[in-house]
C-alpha cells in the first residue's frame, strides 16, 4: 500500500501538474489552482495502475512539451499536437479496457 501511495504521489507531483499546467495554458484558461489540482489528480488516477512503459512515454512527452523550441534542433512540432498526443496516450488504456470488456 505504501509503495502505491508513493508512486501516486510522485506521478501527481511530476507528471500530473505538468500536464495540467500545459493543458490549461493551451486552452487559454488562467492558472486556477483548483482546476490544475483536479486535472492533475485525474491524470494521476489514470496512470497509477499502468505499466512503466506507458508512464515513461508520458514522462518523455512532458519533457518534450516543456522544452523551448530552439532545443528541439529546428524540428517544428505543433504544441497542440503534442498535448493531444499526451492526452491520447494517457486515456487510451482506459478506453481500451472499457470497450473490450
Amino acid at each position: 500500500m505504501f509503495k502505491f501511495a508513493l508512486y501516486a504521489a510522485i506521478l501527481f507531483i511530476t507528471l500530473g501538474v505538468t500536464i495540467a499546467r500545459e493543458t490549461l495554458a493551451q486552452l487559454g484558461l488562467d492558472s486556477n489552482y483548483l482546476a490544475m489540482g483536479v486535472l492533475a489528480l485525474s491524470v494521476t488516477a489514470l496512470l497509477a495502475h499502468r505499466n512503466w512503459l506507458l508512464v515513461g512515454v508520458v514522462a518523455l512527452l512532458c519533457v518534450i512539451i516543456n522544452l523551448p523550441p530552439e532545443m528541439l534542433g529546428g524540428i517544428q512540432i505543433d504544441h497542440d499536437l503534442l498535448i493531444a498526443l499526451l492526452i491520447g496516450v494517457t486515456i487510451l488504456p482506459v478506453v481500451h479496457r472499457l470497450v473490450f470488456r
